[in-house]
């Protein structure tokens, strides 16, 4: 009997240590930390020039001029369409440095400005400093 029992008594104790072992185990590990705070958002960047124009080229911009909504769609072969209200002027753009430049046929003069973009947000600013801000819209919504 004593030949029967001892292994059953062996395979008890060896089975109970190791649960007792994996518990310790388990223990000493402890609860996982904490995952780490998602990092904060990125600040928009601010390009000038040829890169925030590129930015702006076949898409739109729309913004407050007045009382007015002005929207202006800028082609990638140069031509450009404003919209104020229900006004349509058309016209040409170029880009020399970090000013762009706008001729519409309804004005006689070429209005320069720097360009600055951060986020989608544009900043024209004239010879004078004075500047405005417009919204940039993805592609052409308003088919100018």
């Amino acid at each position: 009997m004593r030949n029967v029992l001892y292994p059953v008594v062996l395979a008890t104790m060896i089975s109970l240590g190791a649960s007792a072992q994996a518990e310790g185990i388990k223990l000493a590990q402890g609860d996982p930390a904490p995952a780490p705070a998602p990092a904060p958002a990125a600040a928009p960047v601010k390009a000038i020039g040829i890169a925030a124009w590129s930015q702006v080229v076949g898409n739109s911009i729309t913004g407050k001029e007045g009382n007015n909504t002005l929207t202006e769609y800028y082609a990638p072969d140069g031509a450009a369409k404003s919209m104020t209200g229900n006004e349509i002027s058309s016209g040409t753009w170029v880009l020399v440095g970090e000013t762009v430049c706008f001729k519409y046929t309804d004005e006689k003069d070429m209005e320069c400005y720097k360009v600055e973009v951060t986020g989608n947000m544009l900043t024209y600013t004239d010879a004078k400093g004075s500047g405005s801000r417009y919204e940039i819209l993805k592609g052409n919504p308003k088919g100018l």
